[in-house]
């Protein structure tokens, strides 16, 4: 495949701030890349320097293999970057009716006929001629999706874009946008803070902490080997807990000794534990902790399971009950199961 994209080095600092340091990666036409990490890490100011919209402090943004910015300078302006942006808040135009929204970004590109295919591609022709004040939130949110797909662009950038959506809207619009982005080949960039969102559409993960990258993979290889809390907190893959290796395999933890996938260095450990390894256990086995709080937790459209908290030494680790009914209060015995992996951060 192309490469459509290439980010090398990329830096970007406010009022002397860094807000987004040595950022690297590159897309190839089709890929789709979800962006995560907690507020305030640079996931907007990296859609943002893609865009055009701001030079970046260092680095450099290569698209469809020409320099677009560098250093202090935006090199190709955004209107010629073949690059559209849907913003949080939509920026729909108060004024315009539906086909009128995406007319106007068609402009040259088929026009109103133009405009009506797309308006029929998701399912609004029938909406074609309703002002802005007359749309649903989900209607808002495919008008915006078209509008921005009218500009035939190499590279879709969102910002939260099923934010203010439920959940059965949001399974909706991801099915909209990956049938429309398979169809043009175009490249997603789209930053969330849904774990669900990354799951259905993302071929890739960027996650970002404090400005800084910690992830840039593969989205089966960061679901299955995650090296970085900030990953395991981002994709919600479990709990870290802290411990002390003392042998091959082998760690200490409040919650009981456990087996990890480290080598033979000794010292300070932080251990992913997955959702299904803590268990609680009769007779002498693991360690005693308090059942701290309970709730219900559906895994999936059919099950609704049991989830409880439990406190050791101040430490709390989530789990599910499969068998017993607990209260808050009791005293249970606990034990993680299988292998631990390390993670950094």
């Amino acid at each position: 495949m192309k490469e459509v994209l290439r980010i090398a080095n990329l830096s970007q600092a406010f009022n002397g701030t860094t807000v987004l340091h040595d950022v690297n990666f590159s897309l190839a036409a089709g890929d789709r890349l979800a962006v995560l990490g907690p507020s305030g890490s640079g996931k907007t100011t990296l859609l943002r320097l893609i865009a055009g919209l701001e030079p970046p402090k260092r680095g450099d943004i290569i698209i469809n293999e020409k320099a677009a910015s560098r250093a202090g300078e935006v090199l190709i302006l955004p209107e010629h970057r073949e690059v559209a942006l849907v913003f949080q808040g939509l920026a729909l135009f108060p004024h315009l009716c539906a086909l009128d929204q995406i007319a106007f970004a068609a402009r040259g590109r088929g026009g109103r006929e133009s405009a009506l295919g797309l308006l029929e591609s998701i399912g609004l022709g029938h909406r074609a001629n309703a002002p802005l004040d007359q749309l649903s939130g989900g209607e808002r949110q495919r008008i915006a999706l078209a509008r921005a797909l009218a500009q035939r662009p190499k590279i879709l950038l969102m910002d939260e874009p099923f934010a203010s959506l439920d959940d059965e809207k949001r399974g909706e619009m991801r099915d909209l946008l990956r049938s429309l982005l398979e169809r043009d080949e175009t490249t997603l960039i789209m930053v969330t803070h849904s774990r669900d969102d990354a799951l259905d559409l993302a071929r890739r993960v960027l996650v970002l902490d404090q400005g800084g990258q910690v992830a840039s993979d593969p989205l089966e290889k960061v679901l299955f080997s995650p090296q970085h809390v900030a990953v395991v907190r981002a994709l919600g893959l479990g709990q870290v807990i802290p411990g002390e290796a003392f042998a091959p395999g082998k760690a200490e933890t409040v919650f009981g000794k456990v087996c990890t996938t480290i080598g033979t260095k000794p010292g300070h450990v932080r251990l992913l534990v997955r959702p299904s390894q803590p268990r609680i256990v009769s007779g002498l086995e693991g360690v005693e902790a308090e059942v701290v709080s309970l709730e219900l937790r559906p895994s999936d459209a059919r099950e609704v399971r049991r989830v409880a908290v439990v406190r050791v030494a101040g430490n709390r680790l989530r789990l599910f009950v499969r068998e017993r009914v607990l209260s808050v209060g009791e005293r249970v015995r606990v034990q993680i199961e299988g292998e631990c992996e390390p993670v950094e951060g």
